[in-house]
């Protein structure tokens, strides 16, 4: 707690929230424990709760502790679809998947939320940390791009004139169609008579 030394009128400048701590200190937490595994979040089922990839290639659902639920001026701690978060495995959870009857009934077993890395925090832990990182590389929902491969293939928005227009263009271009050739040498002018008119 930051001491009060002048009292009176001004000791509210002297709160916790304006007193030093505007930088972020940058110390990359790592796991330090068998219970602490390296995770990506999948999917975001609200009410504090997502579901998570780990490393060691289960699916889990992650409680969101309430040091990250709140708003504190921090982005970087803000959970969402893709980040690499750290967890920590409740061992007292006994809630077992291969014990489910059906795929409706399947329970999770369930983490709490320790840290959330952000893409530079990404970078140093795959040069720090020996671990099988492409395993949450492939299950990273933002990069898949559900099967277009190019440019050509993307979405396009046209009416039908557009499209009848695209096959006429298309027939022309093609050698199938008959081209023909109209000399100018061979059409006669005829005189015009402006009074007709």
């Amino acid at each position: 707690m930051v001491k009060n030394t002048k009292g009176g009128s001004s000791h509210k400048k002297f709160a916790r929230k304006h007193s030093g701590g505007g930088a972020r200190i940058n110390n990359l937490r790592a796991s330090q424990d068998v219970s602490e595994v390296y995770a990506i979040v999948t999917k975001m089922l609200g009410n504090g709760m997502f579901h998570c990839h780990c490393i060691d290639v289960k699916v889990r659902l992650g409680h969101i502790r309430g040091k990250f639920s709140y708003r504190t001026g921090k982005r970087d701690n803000m959970v969402q679809v893709g980040k690499w978060v750290l967890i920590g495995l409740r061992e007292w959870d006994t809630s077992d998947s291969s014990s489910c009857i059906s795929k409706q009934n399947e329970k999770f077993s369930q983490c709490d939320l320790l840290e959330v890395y952000t893409d530079t925090d990404k970078q140093r832990l795959k040069e720090t940390v020996n671990q099988n990182w492409s395993i949450l590389e492939s299950n990273d929902i933002t990069k898949i791009t559900s099967g277009i491969t190019s440019e050509s293939e993307s979405i396009v928005f046209a009416t039908d004139q557009d499209y009848e227009r695209e096959i006429l263009i298309q027939e022309i271009k093609s050698s199938t169609a008959n081209k023909i050739t109209l000399n100018v040498e061979d059409i006669e002018e005829e005189e015009v008579n402006f009074d007709d008119i």
